[in-house]
C-alpha cells in the first residue's frame, strides 16, 4: 500500500469513527429523553436496539482506528 493510500484509509477511519461516535452519542441521549424527569421512565425496545447496534458500529470503528495506530507505532506504517 502506497503512503497515499495509507493516509486516504487512515482518513476513512477517522471520519467513520466520528460519525460513528455522534450516532452513539445520538442513541444514549434518546435513551435519556425517555427516562423520568424527562420521560415516562420506560425505554422502549427499539431504542435498546439502536443504541446497541451504533455501540456496536463504534467499537468496530475504534477497532480499526486501533489497529491503524498499532501498525503507526510498529513502524509498519509511515
Amino acid at each position: 500500500m502506497t503512503p497515499e493510500q495509507q493516509r486516504d484509509e487512515e482518513v476513512a477511519a477517522i471520519e467513520r469513527e466520528r460519525h460513528a461516535f455522534k450516532k452513539r452519542q445520538d442513541t444514549i441521549f434518546a435513551v435519556h429523553r425517555q427516562l423520568q424527569p424527562f420521560g415516562n421512565g420506560q425505554i422502549s425496545a427499539d431504542s435498546m436496539a439502536d443504541s446497541d447496534s451504533a455501540n456496536a458500529e463504534w467499537e468496530e470503528a475504534r477497532g480499526n482506528m486501533d489497529r491503524i495506530a498499532k501498525e503507526i507505532r510498529l513502524g509498519i506504517r509511515r
